[in-house]
């Protein structure tokens, strides 16, 4: 299961947590509605995922040269026609708000264009609740793209994770319940969920 390791800052650039062991990708907020906006990212040596909001693709595209992005995660109310306008050699993940096996329909027009999902809680905010959802809900979930978990995800969910079982899930995403204050990690819970999740 792959690991990524959000809303991240260039005021926390150290070894111990851009070297973790067992993580997979670090995701920077290049939305000024987050406490976690970034403008800048450091250099890192795992995959480098730039998170949107309703971005203009110029913008978008000026980030993904001045910062190497890896993977465009779109977490706003993106069209289809909006994301591929970004056009091909980058990753792209859209992220969904679940709360009701519903929620799911909205992906059908994204089969194909983008490279995974990312279903969060639903909220207000775009992310950022800090709330788990539902997860047997994701047994509805019958697509073919496959699917990131979000949504404050805490180091008490790793036996539950560890028993998840979908076909489509291929990682998870880590953000405020591992932090000290936003952009600002807890490295030791991270490493001690990640050994956790892993034995």
């Amino acid at each position: 299961m792959k690991i990524k390791i959000c809303g991240c800052s260039m005021g926390q650039f150290y070894p111990e947590l851009f070297n973790l062991d067992g993580v997979d990708y670090f995701g920077f907020i290049f939305y000024p509605g987050s406490p976690r906006y970034v403008t800048q990212t450091p250099t890192v040596s795992k995959q480098k995922v730039g998170v949107f909001v309703n971005a203009s693709s110029a913008f978008i595209q000026e980030k993904i040269k001045q910062e190497g992005l890896d993977v465009i995660q779109f977490h706003g109310t993106e069209s289809p026609d909006d994301i591929q306008k970004i056009g091909p050699g980058i990753v792209k993940w859209k992220a969904f708000g679940i709360q009701n096996p519903s929620d799911f329909e909205q992906c059908t027009d994204y089969e194909g264009i983008v490279d995974a999902f990312l279903f969060d809680t639903k909220s207000p905010q775009f992310g950022g609740s800090g709330k788990v959802f539902n997860w047997e809900l994701l047994d509805e979930y019958k697509g073919k793209t496959p699917f990131i978990l979000s949504g404050g995800i805490s180091p008490e969910h790793a036996q539950r994770l560890k028993k998840l079982d979908h076909p489509k899930l291929i990682g998870i995403d880590l953000n405020s319940r591992f932090e000290i204050a936003p952009k600002q990690k807890n490295v030791p819970l991270i490493e001690s969920f990640i050994k956790q999740l892993k034995s």
